[in-house]
């Protein structure tokens, strides 16, 4: 009965851990996931239409170096569109920047990145419609820290390590209690068995012929000297 009890109590302090474990697991899937955005100080994603001659700008400021911008678009309806990437901000735009730190032509879709590299330095990300007919265009774009993603990088392999120790530590012990005890092994008695007695010499009377045992020295049936 102390057994059943005991063991009860092992299932469910073990099954306390799993659950905890599973827990962990589905936040490191969650923060895997969710990475991009979970890291990202800025973030937009849109989709518009854009007239000819007309263009979409997207204010990026405050930046820092080793920063990373990173631009993914694609044209859903149209021709073609031009990307540009430009340092400062930019208020009013009368035809293409004439000046850009990244450019895509006539492109139907892109994603690329690229570092910051002065500290509080502000960028434009410029969609320009240079045709004859209107397109629509949807793009992401985010900013977000190098150092930011080192950092996720290090919770999800913190989290993967205590989930290994503590799926470690409950099989041990499972594997621990489950061993059978040791049974003491029983003592080997030597029994001691009395040797047989060694029969005595026995002698014959030579007048009458009676046995009699050694030791003796006279017949007890005819008296007769040994």
């Amino acid at each position: 009965m102390r057994k059943k009890c005991s063991n009860e109590k092992l299932i469910k302090k073990n099954y306390y851990k799993l659950t905890s474990s599973f827990v962990l697991i589905l936040l490191t899937i969650i923060i895997v996931s969710n990475a991009n955005t979970a890291y990202a100080v800025f973030s937009e994603s849109e989709t518009e239409t854009l007239d000819p001659n007309h263009a979409a700008v997207i204010n990026i400021v405050g930046c820092n170096a080793n920063d990373i911008i990173d631009v993914d678009y694609e044209v859903i309806s149209g021709t073609s569109v031009d990307v540009y990437l430009r340092e400062g901000v930019t208020l009013m735009l009368l035809g293409p920047p004439s000046t850009y730190v990244k450019k895509d032509n006539d492109s139907h879709q892109g994603k690329w990145s690229y570092t910051v590299t002065s500290d509080d330095s502000d960028y434009s990300v410029i969609f320009l419609n240079d045709g004859a007919e209107s397109i629509t265009v949807r793009y992401t774009i985010s900013r977000g820290s190098a150092f930011g993603i080192i950092y996720i990088i290090l919770i999800v392999i913190g989290v993967v390590v205590v989930v290994g120790a503590l799926i470690a530590r409950s099989i041990i012990k499972k594997r621990r209690s489950v061993e059978p005890e040791l049974k003491s092994e029983p003592t080997t008695q030597t029994i001691v068995k009395p040797l047989p007695e060694v029969e005595k010499i026995s002698l014959s009377c030579p007048e009458c012929g009676k046995k009699l045992l050694e030791g003796f020295a006279f017949c007890i049936v005819c008296g007769n000297q040994l």
